[in-house]
């Protein structure tokens, strides 16, 4: 009684299919390596800058005021 109520629909697929050329699926692969490459790479930079104190200034006991260098910004 169920079964004849409702139909059930195969779902459409999602993603990669099996009828979709192999330069397809390597370039998608190459292309979601190199992004995930590059952001890595940016939030290490940006970590290490943090780290370092990029920007940041101290005072010294002659009331001299002095600036953290940079790792790779040149400020």
């Amino acid at each position: 009684m169920f079964r004849n109520k409702f139909k059930l629909k195969p779902l459409k697929p999602m993603g990669i299919s099996i009828n979709e050329p192999m330069w397809k699926r390597v370039a998608r692969w190459l292309l979601y390596v190199a992004s995930v490459t590059v952001i890595g790479v940016l939030m290490a930079v940006f970590l290490l800058e943090w780290m370092a104190g990029c920007g940041e200034t101290y005072t010294d006991s002659k009331g001299v005021q002095h600036a953290n260098e940079c790792l790779f910004i040149n400020r």
